[in-house]
């Protein structure tokens, strides 16, 4: 609780105490005083024993108080003022450290005042509570249940990237202004924008509402909060938090990663994709494929027309010439053996490559689109 709200509670009780106290003295004070004669007080009239209504034997008695002593009531009066005044001081002392904690302490030696800073704590783990929510039922299945991604151990098939890791904590990079602003920028696009992979792969979906996706620029910023300021504690939650979630299992949702499976391609989509970013048969390694960009190696044939300027070597178009109909394919397979010498190596899993046929006839088919 905020130490601010506790001492003007403490305060406000102590004032209500207060007034209730002189009340309390003032008339206590009044009753144990003797009041002032006035010559018109009651004479009350008497009986004797035995008397009756129609002969009475009347006699009048003045009553006379009996008179406190004034030594006591003053030595009363004494006391209660000095813890009247007591109570009155302790008023205004809790009143000076509520404003003192208020206007001049500090949390730190910064600028913020303390209670700026606890408000701001308290905003922080409320986004960082958020975004961990979040994160559990969108981001789970594609980064897992700790956010290891596609380093998790346990679970290689995962797509996502890491993302519970130490160059994203705030607490190892806040000390470089620098490094701090340039990875929350890049956590925030990434999540805004998505991450776009090559066709046959998982790509990152845009999540910001601007991008066309469901979350507007608070919840994308709970995200960024709770990968940069959650803790251990706060990961290891993720799986709680589904199962406290409705869902289809059990009443709540799958406790594990279930990661979208890439989309099967064919033809001319496998073909570019094989051609343009396959790790083991990228033909952009040595070819262009943009008319007006040479090749990186020059003896490479610029491809970016080959589906109407096509066969481009001298084997390749005797080969034509003879009525083979394969012989692109012959030559992907393995052109070192129709042309010895030449840089470019075999491709097919026969001659020790790294590409079936189906796949071969697919880059083939993307050859043959590029018109």
């Amino acid at each position: 609780m905020d130490l601010n709200t506790v001492l003007a509670a403490v305060s406000l009780l102590l004032f209500v105490v207060l007034v209730a106290f002189f009340g309390f003295a003032v008339f206590h004070q009044q009753s144990v005083e003797p009041r002032e004669p006035s010559g018109a007080e009651l004479i009350e009239q008497h009986y004797a024993p035995g008397a009756t209504i129609e002969q009475p034997t009347p006699y009048y008695v003045a009553p006379v108080p009996a008179a406190p002593d004034p030594l006591e009531i003053s030595a009363n009066l004494d006391r209660k003022i000095l813890l009247g005044a007591g109570m009155l001081f302790a008023v205004f002392a809790l009143v000076g450290g509520y404003f003192f904690t208020l206007f001049i302490v500090r949390a730190d030696a910064s600028t913020e005042r303390w209670r700026d800073k606890v408000a701001y704590q308290h905003q922080l783990a409320q986004s960082v509570e958020r975004g961990r929510n979040l994160y559990a039922n969108l981001c789970f299945d594609c980064h897992g249940k700790t956010g290891l991604g596609s380093t998790d151990p346990s679970r290689k098939d995962l797509p996502g990237l890491p993302l519970n890791k130490a160059a994203f904590k705030y607490d190892n990079i806040k000390g470089d202004p620098v490094k701090l602003k340039a990875t929350q920028d890049l956590i925030t696009l990434t999540i805004e924008r998505g991450r776009p992979k090559p066709p046959g792969t998982i790509s990152m979906p845009a999540w910001s509402i601007t991008e066309g996706g469901p979350l507007n620029d608070e919840q994308v910023q709970q995200l960024v909060s709770f990968i940069m300021y959650g803790s251990d504690a706060d990961w290891a939650d993720i799986v709680t938090v589904r199962l406290h979630s409705d869902g289809t299992e059990d009443g709540h949702l799958p406790l594990e990663p279930n990661p979208p499976k890439p989309p099967v391609l064919t033809g001319i989509e496998l073909g570019k994709q094989l051609t343009l970013s396959n790790p083991t048969a990228a033909c952009v390694t040595c070819h262009s494929f943009d008319p007006n960009t040479p090749s990186t190696l020059p003896q490479a044939p610029n491809l970016g027309h080959y589906g109407t300027e096509g066969p481009l070597n001298d084997e390749n178009k005797a080969r034509k010439a003879a009525g083979d109909a394969d012989y692109l394919l012959h030559w992907i397979q393995n052109a070192p053996s129709i042309k010895p010498g030449i840089a470019m190596p075999a491709f097919s899993t026969s001659a020790g490559g790294s590409l079936s046929d189906e796949q071969i006839k697919a880059i083939i088919e993307y050859l043959q689109s590029l018109k």
